[in-house]
């Protein structure tokens, strides 16, 4: 299966003599690691753009709306025009404060994209020079030589940590995800 994040792909097909090698072994796959920080920044990134053009139309249909009430408040008086008024207000808050939301929402998902794409390039990195300074026990083993086994497993135990240390940071780093818990919007 393949990784949705190029540099982890990338990073899967350096990891594969390190993998065979591990197999044999009996350590953790490093590539099944891997897959634990898989993720797609570039599908966040295009759901906010699409919330940002919800946003807009968000905007535009508020100022349609006020148009209209302007409108239609000319053209009556008294009591009904206040009571619209009062209504209209209210409606324009929602309308406000949803836009105000998308708006919100659409930067935190630029950012966490952002965030996400960054610790992808950097596990992805350390995870291939692990594997790099490991190539010649991943080669020895390989090729009969069990004395490399040690070599190998440390290997493997030391990306399996680095993994889960890049997926703690995301948990750590998107504490700003804390407040979309809660509604914007009344009902």
């Amino acid at each position: 299966m393949p990784f949705l994040h190029p540099a982890l792909e990338k990073a899967a097909a350096a990891l594969a003599p390190l993998r065979a090698a591990a197999a044999g072994a009996g350590a953790p796959d490093p590539v099944d690691a891997l897959r634990r920080i898989d993720c797609s920044p570039q599908a966040i990134r295009e759901s906010a753009r699409m919330l940002s053009s919800g946003r807009d139309v968000l905007v535009m249909a508020r100022l349609e709306f006020e148009r209209g009430a302007h409108r239609a408040e000319r053209k009556w008086g008294g009591e009904p025009a206040a009571q619209f008024r009062t209504r209209a207000d209210e409606l324009d808050v929602h309308y406000r404060q949803a836009a105000e939301a998308a708006a919100r929402t659409a930067a935190v998902g630029l950012d966490l994209a952002e965030l996400l794409d960054r610790l992808a390039d950097q596990t992805a990195a350390q995870v291939v020079s692990i594997a790099e300074a490991a190539s010649r026990a991943a080669d020895a083993l390989l090729s009969g030589d069990r004395s490399a086994e040690v070599k190998v497993r440390e290997a493997c135990a030391t990306i399996t940590e680095a993994v889960a240390r890049g997926v703690a940071t995301i948990g750590e780093a998107t504490t700003f995800l804390d407040p979309f818990g809660t509604p914007v919007l009344d009902a």
